[in-house]
């Protein structure tokens, strides 16, 4: 507490008064009247402090202004690089193994089976890398304690896009409204430029209607009475950008067998997911900087909407694809996001405009089935 108060008097020079109560919050709390300082001045000390390590929260009364200092992090970790280049190669053997396989290959069989995954590995894994990465140097240019991305290896020897993703994990507390949009906001833009970039290049590399059912016959017979005829869904994004590169030729329960098409189609459902205006999604993460305590009003509304869908799609279809997600939402990811340090801050014009259009990624990338089983 003394050390806590040392340096926090360091920074703050006078211009707040040590609350007398202070000892009964087990931290220094200060305060000062509105018109004695601005809210301005007080969020440059709460930066100074934010440098020494130190985290600390703005509150308002009617008169005064209140900045609670909180006890200390503990020390960044030392950085578990093993572990996190151990995760990521598990994961290239395990999407390349899957890969693979969309092409028709053993992977087992030979080398040469195998590194015929490679493509599919390199398009996946760059584009949740950049995902992930995206969000790593938003927190590391807040100063915020983040980890490496994890990589989760997974390999089925069944339709699986040979990885449950990547995360990052966060060990300290948002700071500000500011800092919370530019983390939530940034890999879902980096991933889905990303996916974009793979989507047009696996568009502009199609072959003609001809020589796309001659590659596909040299994985499975055309008609395959045996096999499952598994059709991945359409989103909005897609059939846009298929239509103006005439790629609307590639049936939709083929395109798994394309490795960049289908990591990119991957990639958006991904971002369309994470896009969901709900808890600590990212899109919770925007829509929280955003309204505020309005935000979880917009994720029921969200979760309802699902609900529905839900019910549209098990009644007509008989598919279940959202039923796991509203299960998830419910009991671990809430409607309810935690706030951050200094609540009180104001999102600007420009970060506001970036929101929407999150919004509209979301829309343009969301499949209400994204993939289901049809008729041969």
């Amino acid at each position: 507490m003394r050390e806590l108060l040392n340096q926090s008097q360091e920074v703050i020079k006078g211009r707040l008064n040590l609350d007398l109560f202070s000892r009964l919050y087990g931290v220094p709390v200060f305060r000062q009247k509105k018109e004695m300082i601005s809210f301005d001045e007080l969020e440059d000390i709460q930066d100074e402090l934010l440098k020494r390590g130190i985290f600390s929260n703005i509150e308002t009364s009617p008169n005064y202004y209140y900045l609670k200092v909180l006890k200390p992090h503990s020390p960044p970790q030392k950085p578990k690089y093993w572990l996190h280049l151990l995760l990521f190669l598990m994961t290239v053997v395990t999407t390349t193994l899957t890969g693979a396989m969309l092409k028709g290959k053993d992977p087992f069989a030979s080398w040469a089976d195998f590194s015929a995954g490679f493509s599919y590995s390199f398009a996946l894994l760059t584009i949740l890398f950049s995902h992930e990465m995206g969000h790593y140097l938003a927190a590391r240019y807040y100063k915020i304690d983040v980890t490496l991305p994890y990589f989760i290896p997974l390999f089925l020897p069944a339709f699986h896009p040979g990885t449950l993703g990547a995360f990052i994990k966060m060990r300290s507390p948002m700071p500000h409204k500011k800092a919370l949009f530019d983390v939530g906001v940034a890999g879902p833009l980096a991933g889905f430029g990303v996916s974009l970039i793979f989507l047009i290049i696996g568009f502009s590399r199609l072959p003609d209607t001809p020589g796309i059912y001659a590659y596909i016959e040299q994985i499975h017979p055309l008609d395959d009475q045996h096999g499952i005829n598994l059709i991945l869904g359409n989103t909005l994004l897609y059939d846009w950008l298929g239509s103006f590169f005439g790629a609307d030729r590639l049936p939709m329960n083929e395109v798994y067998h394309f490795p960049f098409i289908f990591a990119a189609w991957f990639g958006l459902l991904v971002t369309a997911i994470n896009l969901m205006p709900i808890g600590q999604l990212d899109g919770g993460h925007i829509t929280y900087a955003m309204f505020g305590d309005r935000a979880r009003y917009i994720a029921l509304s969200a979760f309802f909407l699902l609900i529905v869908l839900n019910v549209y799609l098990i009644s007509n279809f008989n598919s279940y694809i959202w039923v796991l997600w509203s299960i998830l939402i419910l009991v671990i990811i809430r409607f309810r996001h935690p706030p951050t340090l200094n609540d009180y801050i104001v999102l600007d014009k420009k970060r506001k405009i970036l929101g929407w259009l999150s919004y509209l990624i979301f829309i343009l990338c969301f499949s209400p089935m994204p993939f289901y089983v049809g008729n041969m």
